[in-house]
């Protein structure tokens, strides 16, 4: 199944563009009285930005890729939404339905979907893009425009928090949470990446209100319908994220002990607490994740990176290697310096770069190596590595950020692939980066305040 931009779906598309355009002026002007012009213009910056990433993202798929994940999402969605404009009444059992069921069903000619249906991350995607399709009139470039601006939701969350925990830098900030290409792009179209940053996004800012007691039944729901999202399409993400998140809101809880001696005898047992819950959470994530269970994690890994050497070797794709990579612990502990580096500092230019795409990561690599420099060599590398252990935000973002992007530097082999595997990682990096900015210098004024700065 080939997908083209019609007229009709320019039309859609730029109609849509117009509309969401005039919402984030609307917005703009609300943030604008309670937070001030510079968040407000953040706001609106950053719909148009995903706008324009949406759009990027459905011409460079039908006219560059000419191919995809996203046409087999899309032509799931259409099948799901066909289904339920042909019987309404049945649509709910259509949804329950297993591989075993969906064999059944008598499928039309062009169909590509049903190859891939036995997958039960490829059914959610076809179940939550068939909103978005029938809201884009089943066009490909509109269906991509609406999944663009949902996505908004889970990045702002994020930079909200964020700007939450420090008093300034909010400008850098915005630059590496909400305006990175990268994410921009591949977080902007019918993608499993873009649901999953989505959830991660609403995790983070359910687990900062159920820290503080905040919203308690809208962050619960949140977190559960998230979770079990991620779940189904990416539970790797989880298996880092949720301990990280543990871990962060165990230290902000600790922290709101007042008493020096109730704090040093109630810390260990909060600290069980949470080790054992999480370990529990994690388990029953594994025993529900199929293919993508813990115990199935080393031939999984090996499959990632034996399928795009291969598409790297035979398809002309820009690959890299890491060169023989032995999964044990020791055989990953000694790759981890290199997968570290690839995740976030390659591809190199004039190296790594055989095509426009690496050269566009390359520039944004380079941007990002240059900035870690800048920060260790301003604060001082002993120091920032002291900010790291001591300041529990800065601990959680980067054990998350450093694991996860060992772990898909070290199983992608494939720069296009791990442009969009590192998606998830990059919020928490940069901010991580800005953080010890901010608490490394020496006439910063910690922020006491706990409400997010933006909602």
């Amino acid at each position: 199944m080939f997908l083209s931009l019609t007229i009709l779906d320019i039309l859609i598309s730029g109609f849509y563009t117009l509309l969401f355009i005039g919402i984030a002026n609307f917005l703009s002007n609300n943030f604008k009285k309670k937070y001030g012009l510079r968040k407000a213009k953040f706001l609106r910056a950053f719909i148009i930005a995903k706008l324009m990433g949406s759009i990027l993202f459905s011409i460079l798929h039908v006219f560059i890729y000419k191919g995809g994940d996203t046409f087999v999402y899309f032509s799931c969605s259409l099948f799901y939404l066909e289904q339920f404009l042909k019987q309404p009444l049945d649509f709910f059992q259509l949804l329950s339905m297993n591989k075993e069921s969906l064999a059944n069903i008598i499928y039309g000619k062009n169909f590509i979907g049903k190859y891939y249906l036995s997958s039960p991350d490829v059914r959610l995607m076809g179940k939550l893009g068939s909103l978005f399709v029938l809201l884009g009139f089943k066009q490909f470039m509109a269906t991509n425009i609406l999944i663009s601006m949902f996505s908004c939701f889970g990045l702002w969350k994020i930079y909200s928090i964020m700007c939450s925990l420090v008093n300034k830098y909010h400008n850098a900030l915005a630059i590496g949470i909400l305006f990175y290409p990268t994410t921009i792009i591949w977080s902007s179209g019918l993608l499993k990446d873009t649901f999953s940053i989505t959830a991660v996004g609403l995790i983070f800012w359910s687990v900062n209100n159920l820290t503080y007691q905040r919203k308690i039944i809208k962050s619960v729901l949140l977190t559960f319908v998230s979770v079990y999202a991620c779940m189904i399409l990416k539970p790797y993400i989880l298996y880092i994220f949720i301990p990280s998140m543990l871990l962060w809101a165990q230290d902000a809880f600790t922290k709101r002990i007042q008493n020096k001696i109730i704090k040093s005898l109630f810390r260990p047992l909060i600290i069980a607490a949470f080790a054992f819950g999480g370990f529990f959470f994690i388990n029953s994530i594994s025993e529900s994740a199929g293919k993508y269970s813990l115990e199935n994690a080393v031939s999984v890994a090996e499959g990632f990176q034996s399928w795009h050497s291969y598409l790297a070797e035979t398809r002309s794709q820009s690959g890299y290697s890491l060169g023989e990579v032995e999964f044990t612990p020791l055989g990953v502990l000694t790759k981890s310096p290199e997968a570290f580096f690839v995740t976030f500092y390659r591809p190199l230019m004039f190296v790594d770069v055989t095509n426009f795409a690496t050269a566009f990561e390359a520039v944004q690599s380079l941007i990002l190596l240059f900035f870690t420099i800048y920060v260790f060599v301003k604060v001082g590398l002993l120091k920032s590595l002291k900010l790291i252990l001591s300041n529990h935000h800065i601990r959680a973002f980067f054990i998350f950020a450093v694991i996860f992007g060992i772990t898909v530097g070290i199983t992608s082999y494939n720069f296009g692939a791990l442009s969009r595997y590192k998606i998830p990682a990059l919020p928490f990096y940069t901010a991580a980066l800005i953080f010890i900015l901010h608490f490394g210098n020496k006439d910063h004024t910690k922020t006491l305040k706990q409400k997010p700065v933006l909602k």
